[in-house]
């Protein structure tokens, strides 16, 4: 009999290892093994029965890749594919009293910022997939081998809109703790559990001894039930076929050591079969597990986690359309770059967070909202808080979120509490708490406590346990009440002290009708490090400091104010109160942050007949190579990089348009594009397409699942300088491997680039091609091949 799935995972737990591998041993080398489901059921259920002998708890269908994009839907439709895995695996699965999982894979699409695939768009494509299974009875759901966050949360969404089953979801990260994308263990680790799945893991990507530092910062940064399931080491080419070197007795030594760190479920990827999980099973079946469930008090961005407690954070106000003239023309006409602007000005300037409300009459801040956040997600790598009173543009706008977002705000009015609570918890966001309700704000200090203890309980009749509420007590100025300052401060103590909560001030209200404000709220910035204040939302510019006659005005020392207005006497607005316009910038700054708008309209006014080329040649590259040793430093990632080399694109089609002739060569060389005969996935393919063309290369792009015939024919026809191939998996090198043998034999001194997930340098210096590890590495090969500036 059963035991239940949810205590099952908390303890030891072991999963199956690969099918694709499994498939290939017993000679089916395919692009849609899924189809196997249908005409071949019984080696489908002979693998399974396998992984159940050699001690799996859990096998998952053979459902990988059952999505619209990836299937081939030419003879069955997608509900009999499913169906059919389903009835197979569940009849192996009830015979030895395990568990069967529907596998997830990624959809092979791109998703903005590396493609066109809207949220909405991937969301439908899970979707499909989720209502079939909803009518099944499988025991929960692995989501697995994404690299991009956002995908990995619409498949999580799909599901959980979908069916009730548990969730098990994990990402394929490099050694260097990323996945190509950029995301982090600990973002994807927090995000995954904000969403309510029930364990996170890591699978792919490399062998067990590459993963096991992964493995041990997802173990800190995890509350939940932990698995791993690595590869049979690095895959290497030999011989005309795709080999792993890691044997299954090295594969448990080195799951021990995953076992010893804390990790409960254990598995194997790619190059797995069942010798792999007998050995597993046994060497780590004694093991005890000794973790406590516990993760950071931290929000994150894809790329970056902001803990709670470590040091007061600062949240930049500046994306608030009040008095900000400059800010309302770009809302209203769609912007997007000068707000983007504002934002990475205020990272600069060392903002942890950015506020952003776009809170104006006259827009539909549903859209308006909604696009912001995609659009600055796309290139900083903060946390957003995000700040709306309207219902549904706050939760179109937190489910379009990259990472665990702050909501702005929530009162002690029920309508509020009703309206932003079930968002909150739906996706796992932190709250802002304002220390009010129907009757305003109160005088007294402890009204505002009051205020909060109903904000907290009325939170946990929603499931939000108060950490995830960070208390505002509210600042009023002490030009109405000299006493203002004070009240805040001691309610600010009180709620630390009493509580125990978080807190935060939107401190600038303090100096309202007053002069020189910046004195004053620098002065009461200083007053509530002081008195325990966790973050404040403030202009990132502002420092603090203790000014004599602001911090005696403060404390309730100088009635009316006198003291202090006597020695300040510039008036209110006229230096510190104004829209400041955004510095002069040079053309690498717009590279380096994403503007494509303002970079063209720079572009536009220092470009001229007599100096286009050093344009081109000098800054639109000079722009791109400073983006891509920031990309190197682990200071940019992905979405940067996407971003910077379409405004550098914008830049380049404009001179090419403007100062070249229709027929003028401007290229440096012509590079074929092409993923591999058999391989479905050309995400990686993209990017590089997306970075080459920008350095003055003209890409021709022959798609995904491209025959040795066709590429060919396409050289013939193109007569390329250089071919680009690809592969993510590994049941594909060998097609990859054909190509490029062909290829030679036509041509010996044609340029040969590979690269994609399973590529190795060895592997490409075996067939005689060049490694091309990422699309920055791919870049500075052919520059050097064919650059002569």
């Amino acid at each position: 009999m059963k035991r239940d799935l949810l205590t099952d995972i908390k303890g030891r737990f072991y999963l199956d290892g690969a099918m694709g591998s499994a498939l290939v041993s017993r000679g089916f080398i395919t692009k849609n093994p899924e189809l196997l489901n249908v005409t071949h059921p019984d080696v489908i259920q002979d693998i399974l029965e396998g992984y159940f002998k050699a001690g799996s708890n859990a096998v998952s269908a053979n459902t990988f890749g059952c999505n619209s994009i990836k299937a081939d839907l030419s003879k069955y439709s997608l509900k009999e594919i499913i169906e059919c895995a389903y009835k197979i695996s569940r009849e192996v699965a009830d015979k030895n009293g395990g568990y069967l999982f529907y596998d997830c894979g990624p959809s092979g699409e791109m998703l903005y910022p590396y493609g066109k695939t809207t949220f909405e768009g991937a969301y439908e494509i899970f979707a499909e997939q989720a209502k079939i299974v909803n009518n099944l009875n499988f025991d929960a759901v692995i989501i697995e081998t994404f690299t991009d966050l956002q995908e990995l949360r619409t498949a999580v969404l799909a599901f959980k809109e979908h069916t009730d089953l548990p969730i098990l979801c994990s990402m394929s990260f490099g050694k260097n703790g990323r996945t190509f994308s950029g995301v982090s263990v600990e973002s994807f680790a927090l995000t995954a559990q904000s969403l309510g799945v029930q364990a996170v893991g890591i699978n792919c990507g490399t062998g067990a001894v590459e993963m096991i530092n992964n493995a041990c910062r997802l173990v800190k940064a995890s509350a939940l039930p932990t698995y791993v399931k690595p590869n049979a080491g690095i895959p290497r080419y030999s011989n005309g076929t795709t080999v792993y070197d890691v044997k299954p007795a090295e594969f448990a030594k080195s799951m021990v050591d995953m076992a010893k760190i804390g990790i409960e479920i254990l598995g194997g990827c790619c190059g797995t079969d069942d010798r792999f999980i007998r050995e597993m099973v046994n060497a780590t079946k004694d093991i005890c597990i000794k973790r406590e469930f516990s993760a950071p008090s931290a929000v994150c961005s894809y790329s970056t986690v902001v803990e709670f407690g470590k040091e007061v954070l600062v949240i930049g106000e500046r994306v608030n359309p009040t008095n900000k003239p400059l800010l309302k023309r770009a809302i209203l006409e769609d912007d997007y770059d000068y707000i983007l602007s504002m934002c990475m000005e205020q990272i600069e300037n060392g903002a942890n967070m950015l506020d952003v409300n776009l809170g104006m009459s006259g827009i539909d801040e549903n859209e308006k909202l909604s696009k912001a956040i995609v659009r600055i997600q796309g290139v900083a790598d903060v946390p957003l808080v995000i700040d709306t009173p309207k219902k549904q543009a706050l939760e179109n706008a937190v489910r379009l979120y990259n990472g665990v977002a702050v909501i702005n705000s929530v009162n002690g009015e029920t309508t509020s509490m009703n309206t932003v609570f079930p968002i909150a918890k739906k996706y796992g966001s932190y709250v802002i708490a304002l220390c009010l309700d129907e009757n305003g704000i109160p005088d007294s200090v402890e009204g505002r406590i009051e205020i909060a203890k109903r904000i907290i309980k009325k939170a946990k009749e929603y499931g939000i346990e108060k950490e995830k509420l960070i208390f505002d007590p509210l600042t009023l100025a002490v030009s109405v009440n000299i006493n203002n300052a004070l009240t805040t401060l001691s309610a600010l103590e009180r709620l630390n002290d009493e509580l125990s909560v978080k807190t935060t001030l939107g401190l600038s209200n303090i100096s309202f009708g007053l002069p020189n404000r910046q004195k004053i709220n620098a002065c009461f910035y200083d007053m509530a490090i002081k008195a325990g204040v966790k973050s404040v939302i403030i202009n990132p510019t502002l420092k603090p400091m203790n000014d004599c006659l602001a911090f005696n005005m403060l404390m309730g020392r100088d009635v009316d104010c006198n003291e202090y207005i006597k020695d300040n006497s510039i008036i209110e607005g006229q230096k510190t109160n104004k829209e400041v316009e955004t510095v002069e910038k040079d053309v690498a700054y717009f590279i380096t942050h994403g503007l494509k708008e303002e970079g063209l309209s720079a572009i536009k006014h220092i470009v001229n007949v007599n100096n286009y080329n050093d344009v081109l040649e000098n800054k639109i590259i000079d722009g791109l190579n400073q983006l891509g040793k920031q990309y190197e430093q682990g200071k940019a990632f992905l979405p940067q990089l996407i971003a910077g080399s379409e405004v550098a694109k914008g830049m380049l089609e404009y001179i090419k348009s403007e100062f070249f002739n229709v027929n003028d060569d401007v290229t440096k060389a012509t590079i074929l594009l092409a993923t591999v005969k058999g391989d479905v996935h050309d995400i990686g393919k993209n990017i590089v397409k997306a970075v080459v063309s920008n350095y003055g290369y003209r890409c021709v792009d022959l798609g995904r699942d491209v025959s040795t015939q066709e590429i060919i024919d396409a050289v013939d026809k193109y007569q390329p300088q250089a071919v680009g191939l690809s592969a993510l998996m590994t049941t594909t090198l060998d097609s990859m491997s054909e190509s490029v043998k062909a290829l030679k034999k036509r041509n010996a001194e044609l340029k040969i680039f590979v690269g994609g997930a399973v590529v190795t340098d060895d592997y490409a210096k075996e067939i005689g091609a060049i490694y091309g590890k990422d699309a920055l590495s791919t870049v500075k090969k052919l520059e050097q091949l064919y650059n002569n500036c």
